[in-house]
């Protein structure tokens, strides 16, 4: 007969929770979009374009709907990085807390640049001004917990506390790289919606008669986001592969090259090239592919909005 207790941890489960509340947070803000007319309203001159304002915001109800899985994905990734194989030991939460900021803070500045500038959309809908800071603050805590996956895996990588040269380090090993593959492609994805989002404002405010952003800022928005998720990407790469590597020195060395002991050689080089494989050290074309696919999403999403005219 299964624990109470655990009965109960399972209904209340948070990342299930937050996945059925995606259709009806999907809902709520294109009622938002759609309805709620509070602040600014729309510019005098706009004429038209509320075919294509209809189809941006059924593409943010669609993000956003998006966004709260991708999240939901996040929180269990990082249930099971503090519930670990063989209890690993628990990582600070300092540096990770630090991380994310500083991701944010490096985020928000070029919207506060753009601000600054005044590349903005002229109004093509009531409470345009509170209604996409809004919406970037939802995508922005969208990928919150997928910040701390990845941030949790670079440290539980990089730490040398509880590691040593077992089978379970290898099975450790490939869980953070499964982890760092998904939390990877969920945040190019949530970035890539956000700006399609944007190029199709642009689309909505030229149907409208007025003069939208220039067609480098949403190129350079999503370059900008692109180079973040890569700088992310390769910084916690770069630790998993050190520590795989680290596992491939302590349980396969290689001896010193003997003529007289040539077999001993080879089965250990045969031990070694099986131990890197089993580590994914250096990944294979196909996990290359996704991982660049993912890395690239913002800015294709970017260029899909200036060729593809959304």
């Amino acid at each position: 007969m299964s624990d109470p207790s655990e009965r109960t941890r399972q209904s209340l489960d948070l990342p299930r929770v937050v996945m059925a509340c995606a259709p009806l947070l999907g809902a709520g803000a294109f009622a938002v979009l759609r309805w709620v007319d509070w602040g600014t309203s729309r510019s005098a001159d706009a004429s038209g374009g509320a075919a294509e304002l209809a189809v941006w915001q059924v593409l943010v109800a669609a993000s956003v709907v998006v966004w709260t899985v991708l999240a939901a994905v996040g929180l269990r990734l990082l249930r099971e990085l503090t519930t670990p194989i063989d209890s690993w030991p628990a990582v600070p939460w300092r540096e990770t807390v630090a991380f994310v900021v500083f991701v944010y803070v490096v985020i928000g500045a070029v919207l506060v640049v753009a601000g600054v500038a005044g590349l903005r959309n002229p109004y093509v809908m009531d409470g345009q001004n509170w209604k996409i800071p809004f919406f970037h603050l939802v995508a922005g805590v969208a990928i919150l917990p997928l910040l701390l996956v990845l941030k949790q895996i670079e440290l539980r990588a990089a730490r040398d506390a509880g590691w040593s040269a077992r089978v379970r380090d290898i099975e450790r090993t490939q869980v953070l790289r499964r982890s760092l593959q998904t939390a990877t492609a969920s945040l190019g994805v949530v970035i890539a919606l956000a700006v399609i989002a944007t190029g199709a404002l642009r689309q909505a405010t030229t149907a409208a008669r007025l003069t939208p952003v220039p067609d480098a800022f949403v190129l350079v928005y999503g370059g900008w986001f692109t180079g973040i998720v890569a700088a992310i990407y390769l910084h916690v790469f770069s630790a998993l592969e050190a520590r795989g590597r680290w596992i491939l020195t302590i349980a396969a060395r290689l001896p010193d090259p003997d003529p007289k002991t040539g077999d001993v050689f080879t089965a250990h080089r045969t031990l070694r090239a099986e131990l890197a494989q089993e580590l994914e050290l250096g990944g294979d074309a196909r996990r290359n592919l996704e991982s660049l696919i993912a890395v690239l999403a913002p800015l294709t999403a970017a260029l899909l909005t200036r060729l593809g005219g959304l």
